[in-house]
């Protein structure tokens, strides 16, 4: 089944923001706004995977 997905950490929890402009998008687990991608179960769950990968090597280096 295809979800609507943050492009950024995978999670569905995203809403569209403006009606005006269909592109507009936020995520309320990472605060990512723009557009979004349709994906399965899989595809967020890669996504997340990597999210996290990226979150803790920048946490590593500050």
């Amino acid at each position: 089944m295809m979800h609507k997905i943050c492009p950024r950490c995978g999670s569905k929890k995203v809403k569209w923001i403006i009606p005006q402009n269909w592109s507009q998008w936020v995520c309320y687990d990472c605060d990512y706004t723009g557009p979004i991608i349709e994906g399965n179960d899989d595809l967020a769950e890669e996504i997340h995977e990597n999210y996290l990968k990226t979150k803790n090597k920048s946490e590593e280096t500050d």
